[in-house]
């Protein structure tokens, strides 16, 4: 019988070879995602773009509708009212509704390395604090929230 203690003992030896080696992996993993993280984290850092190069935005634009949401509601001007979404060249920004100022505050634009224009209000009680993504095509201008699955998207129409 003392084949057998040998065939058990051989056996132990054998279960911790790949033991070792599935640890030894899992910290070399680990090592590795660290690296690939410090590597890629500087490539994704947005930039900052100058309102001179999104003129297209400057004027003002008229809310239409928004529509999203868990349940995607869709959301429209009470009792005719006029919701205007002004841009100004200077980076300041204003919101009146049937003519009264309701909001006003400053802008800035980041991209990413998608090449989305985000658009940041400040303060960020207008708007996401995420930033809304736009885009204009056809004198409409959509502000998709950003980073946000089940977020709204907004509509307005070029007015000037």
């Amino acid at each position: 019988m003392p084949g057998t203690v040998v065939n058990k003992i051989k056996c132990k030896y054998i279960y911790h070879v790949p033991l070792a080696l599935k640890h030894f992996l899992m910290k070399n993993t680990f090592f590795v995602l660290i690296i690939f993280v410090f590597i890629t984290i500087p490539g994704c850092k947005k930039d900052d773009i100058p309102v001179a190069d999104n003129p297209n935005l400057t004027g003002q634009w008229q809310w239409e509708y928004s529509e999203g949401g868990v349940a995607f509601h869709k959301i429209t001007p009470e009792n005719n009212s006029v919701h205007l979404l002004n841009f100004n060249a200077d980076s300041t920004f204003s919101v009146t509704e049937n003519g009264n100022a309701s909001f006003n505050g400053t802008y800035n634009f980041t991209g990413d390395t998608t090449s989305i224009k985000v658009i940041h209000f400040s303060p960020d009680q207008f708007g996401d604090p995420n930033g809304e993504v736009y885009t204009i095509k056809n004198n409409q201008l959509v502000l998709t929230e950003y980073m946000i699955s089940d977020g709204f998207r907004h509509y307005y129409k070029r007015v000037k």
